[in-house]
């Protein structure tokens, strides 16, 4: 089940080489993998990361920006979170974090000028020590 909130509470935790969270399909429905143009990151207003940084994990495989934009059998379903890694060595300090996002979509009805849709969201989340 999601959370209604674009930026997940669950999965909000430090990984290896960075920090990961989860993401619910911002659209009225899902999108191919190669309509997906990334997602930018905040942290704490101190930590920013440009949208074609952060990996991307959609049906369990996971994808740089750049192999989402040539994918043909990659979807991001309404009905599944994306996992977004952040590359950061070391990730984020144990403790409460402002996170803000803005994930950027293409959509095939809307004229290529109006392109990207940005969508954004903000919450706190706590990594745990």
């Amino acid at each position: 089940m999601l959370d209604r909130d674009i930026i997940q509470n669950r999965g909000f935790r430090n990984v290896p080489g960075g920090f990961q969270f989860r993401l619910r399909m911002p659209n009225y429905r899902g999108v191919q993998g190669s309509l997906i143009e990334g997602v930018s990151v905040s942290v704490d207003d101190e930590l920013h990361f440009d949208r074609s940084i952060p990996l991307w994990t959609l049906q369990g495989r996971e994808f740089t920006l750049a192999e989402l934009a040539v994918s043909t059998e990659v979807r991001w379903q309404l009905d599944e979170a994306a996992i977004i890694t952040v590359p950061h060595p070391g990730g984020l300090a144990p403790g409460v974090h402002h996170l803000s996002v803005g994930i950027a979509l293409q959509a095939p009805y809307i004229p290529a000028e109006f392109q990207p849709s940005v969508f954004t969201a903000e919450r706190k989340g706590t990594i745990l020590p």
